[in-house]
């Protein structure tokens, strides 16, 4: 007779959606590689990607976003994971808003980079460099303090 100890029954992995919204799209893929590499990190497994490309008004008016929250109920992704904050919230109080209501239906919403909602850093594709961080080439000046 073997007597066998029970072992700890995994938690299993957590499917996410991810989401990006940008004035251009991602046409080369960039912010959804930023995405995907942030689940990884986290050993989530990605059901879908989904995109919106210059469409900043309602979320529900958004193809893509509802792509994504479709995926919430139906159990294949328990959470859904953004580049920006700014991509789905235009301020701090709307972002704060959004992850209570997709954390009231059992779900999670994360963001891969802190930013400000209301202070894009993804516009007409050109990307910003916060202004407290010294771009790549040069020193860091009197201009860069964030004082």
């Amino acid at each position: 007779m073997s007597s066998e100890v029970p072992q700890p029954r995994s938690p299993g992995r957590v499917s996410v959606a991810l989401y990006i919204a940008a004035a251009d799209g991602d046409p080369g893929g960039e912010l959804a590689n930023h995405c995907r590499q942030y689940a990884d990190a986290r050993e989530w497994v990605i059901a879908a990607s989904f995109s919106d490309a210059g469409l900043f008004g309602d979320l529900d008016e958004r193809p893509g976003w509802q792509g994504v929250t479709a995926l919430l109920p139906a159990g294949r992704a328990s959470g859904i994971v953004t580049w920006t904050r700014s991509m789905v919230a235009h301020t701090p109080e709307a972002w704060k808003h959004l992850t209570e209501l997709i954390a009231d239906r059992g779900s999670f919403l994360a963001s891969g980079s802190l930013d400000t909602p209301g202070q894009r850093l993804y516009t007409g594709g050109v990307h910003r460099l916060p202004p407290s961080r010294p771009r790549r080439g040069r020193s860091p000046g009197p201009a860069d303090d964030p004082l």
